[in-house]
Order: C-alpha cells, then structure tokens, then sequence
C-alpha cells in the first residue's frame, strides 16, 4: 500500500512539475488580446464587494456585447486583482498555471477510475494533456481562463460521481456542486453531466440511480439558467447561421486541422478558418479551396477511422470505448454541425482532448506490440511537445508581439490588423496605424471597424478628408452608431472649433449604458461649466449602476468642484469600497477628512 501511496503521488508531482517546466516563460508576459476587456476594464473584479454583482451580469461588460455568462472567471480575477493589481501579470499568470497544473492532476484520478486503476495510463494521458502545445491559448492566455476552470471542475465532478457508486453520498453531492461549478466557468461545462449520464448507461446503473441523476442534473440546470437568464446582458448583433448542407463539410476539414494540431502542433496561432472564403487574391482564392478540398476528404477518412476505432472499441465494451464516447460528447458542441462564432480553435479541444488521450493510452495498454514500440517513440514525442510548449509562450508576450506573430504564422486578417492600428494609433505612430486600417480594409471592406479604426487614426493625425471619407464608410452597424456620433463630434470641433454638444448627447442616448460614451459626455459638460448638470447626471446613473467605482470617483471630483466636501467624501468612500487598489480615491479620502473641521 504505501508503494502505491508514492507511486500515485510521484506520479502526481511529475505532472505538476512538468506542467510549471513548461509554462514557466509565461510569467513574463503581459495582458494579451480579450484580456484588456475581461481585465483591465472590467469594473466588477475589483472590489470582494462586487461579486454577487458579478453573477448579475454577462462577460464583456464595458466592451463588445456578447452571450458568455462565466461568474466564475470573472471570481477569479478578482483574488488575482485584490492580490497583484495591475501591475504584476506574472501573478494572474500563475494563478492560470496553477488552475491548469490542478486540472490535469484531477484528469489523472479520473484516469485511474475510468481505467480501473492503472496509474500507468493515467499518468500518460494527464502528462500529455498537460504539456501539449495546444493547451497555451487556454492557460497563457489570461482570458481563456475558463476553460481550466470549467475542466478542473468538470474531471473532478466525475471523479466524485464515480465515487458516488461506491454508495457515498457526500461524494454525489460534491459531484454535482462541481458539475455547476464547471457549468459556471463555462458554457461548455454542460458536457460534463452528459458524459455523467453517458458513463451511467455504459455500466448499466440500476434504473433508481440513474433517475435520481438526472433529478441532480434537471436541479444543476435549473439553478444556472435561473442565473443567467436573470443577468443583465446586451445581446450581441445575430450572426448568419451557417447553412445546414455546409456544415458536414466544414465538420470534416475541422477533424482534419484538428488532427494535424494534435499530431504535429507546429504552427499555433489565434486566427484559424477552415472555410474557403476569398483570400487577397484570386490565385490565392484558388489554393485555398484545393487545400480544404482535401482537407474535407482527409476529415472524412479520419472519421470513418475513428468509427471503425470506437466499433471495435465498443464490441470489447472496453474503456477506452467509453472514453471515446466522452471525447465524442465534449466534441460536438465545437464540432460546427452547429453554428459557431469561428470554424476551429485551438483552446476549444482543451476538454475534448483530454477523453481522446486517455482513450490512446487505453488503447496502447491492450496492444502489447504498441507498447514496446511506445517506450521509444513516446518520450520524444513528450519531449518535442514540452519544447514547443515552451517556445510558444514567447508568441504571447505582449499585444504586439501577440499579433505579429498571429499574422506571420498565417492569421492575417482584418481582425488582427485593426488591432495593430489601434497599437499603434495609441502610440502615436499615426503612419504605421493608418497603414494597417488600410491593410484590414483591403482583406474585408465591409468591416465597420476597420474604416471606424481609420477614422479615428486619421482624427489623431489631422487628416480630416480622410476621417470624413472612413465614417461615411462606417456604414449603419448598431454597435457603432454611438461611437460614430462621437468621432464625428470631435472631428467637427477640431475642424471647425463649433460646439458639438448635440452629437454628444445624441451618442449618450443611442447608447445610455456606454460607459465611456457616458463619462466623456460628463466631463464635456463639466468643461463647459455645467458641473453640476453633470453631477446630477450622474447620480441618476449611480441608482442603476452603482458598481463603477470609476463612477464614483468622478462624482467626488464634481462635488469638490461645487464645494461639497462632505458629500465628495461619501462619494470617494464609495469609489475606495468597490476598487480595493484605487489610490486616487484613498488619496482626495486623506486629504478631504484632514481638511474638516
């Protein structure tokens, strides 16, 4: 017995340590992409205060609308943010590395269940897992934190209902707060009760058992959509549905890329499609739909390998059948026969992957002939995909290392040349910013944001023609009517020095939860010696939407212009209460109650 004790947890010290070898360069990077919405401006994770406010309201609060509801992410970077602010991301860094190292740990034990103890498999599935290349846009990346969560809880959930068999009823009840916990960490956190019931039918659970579980499982889903369906959220503008006779198709060419990623996780990057939309020139167009021509055909072969696979996995009722049947559920929901926000991503087969690789080893453990030949492949294998891992992190440094190396690797696209623009039109490289809008416009000209991006770079750089002439080709895109109206003020003030406090207003009312529309509304009037319409202002908004701590510091700052100081007092106490890192508010706090008689 005590051989075994060391033997699992020697095995579980090496999957920690080697995930922490090879995700170790992470620590030196810095917030990335989605992270500059979901962290540096998400007013809600500031505070301990806020976190019941947080499950009242959808990701992306004071960004581009969306339908992610993660309450769980978000309580997880507010104990990154009350304990390294801003100014160390080495410390969120960790903390994704640290979730990521205690998922695969959990993967193991429910390796050894699902494969009837045998730490051998167990260990090669969660080693593999945890170090393979593919996992860096879920754990370097600090906005794909959800979904180490949404796996930690989603294993550990079916390792406690596994042991819930064993007739323990305290491990039946952990199973299902994990089995919520994982669906509030993430949408796709749902697959892990289907797999639940999955493994309840493979072992023929007594009718009794079963029905008391989905009983658990109608509870687990009552309570998040109660949740959510309460939350405050803007619904994001309705995508085109891909059409029905394309999906096959697009599903195949994703088996395929996923394949590919799996095997040989060379070439990583953000931006992936599948689809044979027009490239940037009609030669270019060409190969690229002979390219996903035998992609589809490859994506075929390998599903109808696959099948034969699981048939013959099936017939022996082996594990790895079942594992198989698990990959197949976490797969689904990504696997395009529904429509999704993006043909394939690497980040999406973090769950799935994890069911295929212990369905691997399983299936390596029955082949004795395999298995010599793995104890010499193997391990170079793990070897490359630790170095790679390694050498990825480097791509996630920074915003702009992070989308040159997108666009080098392949993703050039409109998306990442916008961003880059704004890079660089924030640092004042005007030339370099209106270059890269035009590049954006080039690859999509019906991109609203890439001509409202030139518009602004050609604002800061005092080409008014050429503002005018990208807002007209904004075009009537509801999310950026608002901001439109905005660029269009400023434009005319700096041309023409008129008074443009109607176009401001008229944004404020488009748009009456925007924010940063809303707070340069209040300074305009403020400015304008309107002070105190400002601050009456925003009172009115601090009834509904009281969690802004920006919100409140700007209210102190009007009533000490109006010669409040006890009310500009209260104001800044409610700003310090829900920014617990606020030294602007604590600052005018020390000095206002020094200053009192």
């Amino acid at each position: 017995m005590g051989l075994k004790i060391l033997s699992r947890s020697g095995a579980v010290f090496l999957v920690i340590a080697a995930t922490f070898l090879v995700y170790w360069p992470a620590l030196r990077n810095g917030f990335v992409w989605d992270d500059t919405a979901l962290v540096l401006r998400d007013p809600l994770i500031r505070s301990w205060r806020l976190i019941p406010e947080g499950f009242h309201h959808f990701l992306f609060l004071d960004a581009t609308a969306s339908d992610f509801y993660r309450p769980l992410q978000r309580l997880s970077f507010t104990g990154d943010y009350a304990l390294f602010g801003f100014a160390a991301p080495w410390g969120w860094h960790l903390t994704s590395i640290c979730l990521h190292a205690a998922a695969a740990v959990a993967l193991f034990f429910l390796g050894e269940r699902l494969s009837g103890g045998d730490s051998r498999v167990a260990l090669g599935a969660a080693l593999v897992w945890a170090i393979h290349p593919l996992q860096t846009s879920a754990v370097t990346y600090i906005a794909g934190r959800a979904d180490p969560l949404a796996a930690l809880f989603s294993f550990a959930g079916l390792t406690l209902a596994l042991r819930s068999l064993d007739r323990s009823r305290f491990a039946a009840l952990g199973a299902a707060a994990c089995f919520l916990a994982a669906l509030l960490s993430k949408e796709s956190g749902v697959v892990a009760l289907l797999i639940w019931l999955v493994i309840l039918v493979w072992r023929r659970a007594p009718l009794r058992v079963f029905g008391k579980w989905v009983a658990i499982a109608v509870v687990i889903l009552g309570i998040y959509l109660g949740w959510r369906t309460t939350a405050e959220r803007v619904r994001p503008p309705a995508a085109s549905p891909t059409p029905l006779a394309i999906r096959p198709i697009l599903a195949a060419r994703a088996v395929a890329e996923y394949a590919g990623l799996l095997l040989a996780p060379v070439n990583l990057r953000m931006e992936r499609d599948v689809t044979t939309a027009p490239q940037r020139s009609p030669e270019a167009t060409r190969r690229n739909a002979q390219l996903r021509e035998y992609q589809t055909l490859l994506g075929v072969l390998l599903v109808l390998a696959l099948g034969t696979w699981l048939h013959r996995e099936w017939r022996e009722r082996s594990a790895a059948a079942l594992c198989l049947w698990a990959c197949v559920v976490a797969y689904l929901p990504i696997s395009n026969l529904f429509s999704l926000n993006a043909t394939v991503a690497e980040h999406w087969l973090y769950l799935p992957g994890a069911f295929l690789f212990l369905a691997v080893f399983l299936a390596i453990r029955a082949a004795p002939r395999v298995s010599r030949l793995m104890l010499v492949v193997l391990p170079l294998w793990i070897f490359f995909l630790g170095v790679r891992t390694a050498l990825q992190q480097s791509a996630w440094h920074d915003q702009r290392a992070f989308l040159e190396t997108t666009i080098k690797r392949g993703g050039d696209t409109a998306r990442m040349h916008i961003n880059l623009g704004n890079l660089d039109s924030a640092a004042g490289d005007h030339p370099a910013a209106l270059a890269h809008f035009r590049a954006a416009i080039e690859r999509a000209p019906e991109q609203g944001m890439a001509w409202f991006g030139l518009a602004n770079a050609a604002i800061r750089a005092r080409d008014f023609a050429t503002a005018r002439l990208a807002l007209e080709k904004v075009g009537p895109s509801p999310l950026l009517q608002a901001d439109v109206l905005q660029a269009r003020a400023v434009l005319d003030h700096l041309e023409t020095g008129s008074d443009t406090s109607g176009l401001l207003r008229e944004a404020v009312a488009i748009a009456p939860r925007n924010w940063g529309l809303r707070k340069r509304w209040l300074e305009h009037l403020d400015e304008r010696g309107q002070t105190a319409e400002a601050a009456r202002e925003l009172r009115d908004l601090l009834t509904d939407e009281s969690f802004r701590a920006d919100s409140w510091l700007l209210l102190g700052r009007f009533l000490e212009k109006l010669a409040q100081p006890v009310a500009a007092i209260t104001a800044y106490e409610q700003a310090a209460e829900r920014d617990v890192r606020d030294p602007l508010s604590r600052a005018r706090l020390a000095e206002l109650r020094a200053a009192q008689p």
